[in-house]
């Protein structure tokens, strides 16, 4: 028994060497223009001193500075809301489903009206916390505006929290 859990720890850990450095963080932004209109978002894979490079969902997308008005950091309050419902729905209507006995005396309801009461109880309790998850987001906002100074500072900010 003992070989057995410690053939399993030296499985879970195959991964791990000590000749790693750290890898850099993946950093969202949502890039908007200067009418305040967003232009694009991405993982970033590149700064430079004229353009920040996005990682796009085809192939990476260059934006020069004097295009940039702001820059945010990490998904909108949105995505928390949506990715916490999708979550409580299926995992919650699935639930109802299992549990499902039509032939109980008091509560009977089939495997279909245990999924879709299971879906909207669990879809309602996932919005409400990923809502509540988004006030803790701690986004942050940069202004740009197309001035390269501006720009110097968000780029020194960014390779800092990349190292």
């Amino acid at each position: 028994m003992k070989n057995l859990f410690f053939a399993i720890a030296l499985i879970l850990s195959i991964h791990i060497s000590a000749q790693e450095g750290t890898e850099k963080a993946n950093i969202f932004v949502r890039v908007y223009d200067l009418q305040g209109k967003k232009i694009s978002k991405g993982n970033i894979l590149s700064i430079s001193d004229t353009s920040l490079q996005l990682k796009g969902k085809r192939e990476p997308m260059k934006i020069t500075v004097n295009s940039i008005g702001l820059i945010k950091t990490k998904q909108s309050a949105g995505n928390n809301v949506l990715i916490g419902a999708l979550s409580g729905a299926s995992f919650f209507g699935l639930l109802g489903a299992v549990t499902a006995d039509p032939d109980a005396l008091i509560l009977g309801y089939s495997a279909g009206e245990g999924a879709a009461a299971g879906a909207f109880i669990g879809g309602t309790a996932g919005a409400t916390i990923g809502g509540i998850t988004a006030l803790f987001k701690n986004s942050k906002s940069y202004k740009i505006n197309g001035d390269e100074l501006k720009w110097k500072e968000f780029k020194e900010t960014i390779i800092g929290l990349k190292q």
